[in-house]
């Protein structure tokens, strides 16, 4: 695959990151009637943009922070996924935050030059 194509992938899941968060923000301001712990969503999913805005830029420390709220979100989907705690901590993404994970994973030699090692 060449490398435009890599970068077109990462492009179109930061875009699709951005919309739903801004969709989020959105609607946690338009019937806004007081403070309530759904309204940390959106901050959750800033977390997970910002996270995703680097894997876009080639930082690897953002590739391993975006794996590491994708496994808290899961942890938190399954103890907590009956309380109101699970339900906003643990539905962040999901499920599509797996599948992008798991494409960036495919992807992660490519997108950040990695070769791997040779012996010599």
């Amino acid at each position: 695959m060449p490398k435009n194509y890599s970068q077109l992938f990462v492009l179109a899941i930061l875009l699709f990151h951005i919309i739903i968060t801004g969709h989020g923000f959105y609607t946690m301001f338009s019937d806004y009637s007081g403070w309530t712990i759904y309204h940390l969503r959106p901050i959750m999913q800033l977390l997970f943009t910002a996270a995703w805005a680097g894997i876009f830029f080639k930082k690897r420390w953002s590739f391993f922070l975006y794996l590491s709220m994708l496994f808290y979100e899961l942890a938190m989907k399954l103890f907590f996924g009956k309380y109101i705690f699970g339900e906003v901590f643990g539905d962040v993404f999901f499920p599509a935050d797996l599948i992008f994970s798991f494409i960036i994973l495919l992807l992660y030699t490519q997108h950040f030059n990695e070769r791997p090692a040779q012996n010599d």
